[in-house]
């Protein structure tokens, strides 16, 4: 038999044009009402902050992050991206987490009344960041995991797998997490010019 498991997703796109020290964050919850949230930049919480009996809704804003290579800098060496998320404070407490433009705030929870098995966290990449019939593997973007003022790492850093669905995180049930992800280009080879693009989709999966 054939268990559903409901899941929640969002994503993000990155795109590469030719022409830092950092923490996260983890906390319970109360039990309650079955649910799942996941925000990865924009999101939508009304009547206060989530700690505060704030309610999490539907946010249908695709952020980004992106870099413009200049032509002397061709294939130096890593270059730091930047976002167009204006997300600097915890939808948690309202705290200045993450700095824009050179974070993306990612977090969410899964709760549940009762017993229960964790939550996973995923992101799916495409093989290749596109630009007409010309293409850049998605291994070539990374991310540091980050957050003001937080002592040891929820999301770990690491190197998108291009064409996969990597597992982040494991969350147990009734707890909150969040993280600021800085992302980075690899920089380590030429390529034509054009604007490369793609979307990562991150999916939060309960049992």
């Amino acid at each position: 038999m054939h268990r559903l498991r409901p899941a929640i997703a969002a994503a993000l796109g990155l795109a590469v044009s030719w022409p830092q020290s950092s923490w996260s964050y983890l906390v319970g919850i109360n039990p309650g009402t079955r649910s799942v949230f996941l925000q990865v930049g924009a999101g939508t919480m009304t009547g206060g902050t989530f700690n505060n009996g704030g309610t999490p809704g539907n946010n249908a804003t695709i952020n980004s992050v992106s870099v413009t290579v200049p032509a002397a800098s061709l294939g130096t060496g890593s270059l730091a991206m930047s976002t167009n998320s204006n997300v600097t404070t915890s939808p948690w407490d309202g705290f200045t987490f993450c700095s824009v433009p050179q974070q993306v705030y990612v977090g969410g929870f899964y709760r549940t009344p009762g017993t229960g098995g964790n939550a996973t966290l995923t992101v799916t990449s495409p093989a290749n960041l596109t630009s007409g019939g010309n293409t850049i593997s998605f291994n070539n973007i990374s991310w540091v995991s980050g957050g003001n003022g937080d002592a040891s790492p929820t999301i770990p850093s690491g190197t998108f797998a291009a064409g996969t669905t990597q597992t982040l995180l494991s969350i147990a049930r009734n707890n909150w997490f969040e993280s600021c992800l800085a992302f980075s280009y690899a920089n380590a080879s030429l390529a034509p010019a054009g604007t490369f693009t793609g979307r990562v989709t991150y999916t939060l999966t309960t049992p």
